[in-house]
């Protein structure tokens, strides 16, 4: 599990996306800048010089970048000492993913009981699925992460509640570190994580809150719970 400081969150967390002052500010985008910097939870990371110098950039857009990392729970900054790139134990995850159980079948149940259907959900999970599936056969463990977290997001969203929004997009960091996590350690979890969103949206297609209930547990007791990480 490393902390890249080019490009990429997720077990490789992402200096310039964390921090959107310094992409607006600098111009860098999320797949580009140097990914050589890799430094792994619980040790410091280098100095703001160094990095700002890496990256052709001033100290002060790598302040306001460190500042958002730590406000995601990302790392942890030590006054005249400098940062530390955070791990993720089991308590952390098992309240993370709480969150998750608790936000995503309250939104299901909330749309399973809107006029309207759920076409528009409907399409948009199909299309990440489906983004999941290409990264998948590519190997390409950051986007299928990225993409595993805009499906629950997404159905996060049909609770219409901008405070929920706000909340739950300061956690995307981190939920997304933990599917690269589950992702990374064995390749064959690709293929269930696919399995069990497929579950998933037909359940939401077919307002089977209880059903959801069921397999979102299942999902998140099997990808993160059924094998312990050191």
């Amino acid at each position: 599990m490393y902390l890249w400081l080019g490009w990429g969150y997720a077990d490789r967390i992402s200096l310039p996306h964390a921090g959107r002052g310094l992409r607006r500010r600098a111009g860098i985008h999320a797949r580009r800048g140097p990914d050589h910097l890799g430094v792994p939870p619980c040790e410091l990371l280098p100095d703001r010089g160094e990095i700002a110098g890496a990256l052709s950039l001033s100290r002060t857009p790598v302040r306001e970048a460190f500042l958002a990392l730590e406000a995601r729970g990302l790392i942890r900054l030590f006054p005249k000492k400098g940062a530390v790139v955070t791990a993720l134990d089991e308590a952390e995850t098992a309240e993370l993913l709480q969150v998750r159980i608790m936000l995503e079948t309250t939104a299901v149940r909330l749309l399973g009981e809107r006029e309207g259907g759920t076409g528009g959900v409907d399409t948009d999970l199909a299309a990440l699925i489906e983004i999941q599936a290409d990264a998948a056969a590519s190997g390409d463990l950051l986007t299928f992460a990225r993409a595993d977290h805009r499906f629950h997001s997404r159905i996060v969203d049909e609770n219409r509640n901008r405070v929920i929004d706000g909340f739950y997009a300061q956690l995307g960091p981190r939920l997304e570190r933990l599917t690269h996590r589950v992702a990374s350690r064995d390749p064959r979890n690709l293929e269930r994580l696919l399995a069990e969103h497929r579950t998933l949206a037909g359940h939401v297609s077919s307002g089977d809150t209880a059903a959801y209930d069921r397999a979102l547990r299942e999902h998140v007791e099997a990808g993160h719970f059924s094998t312990r990480v050191a």
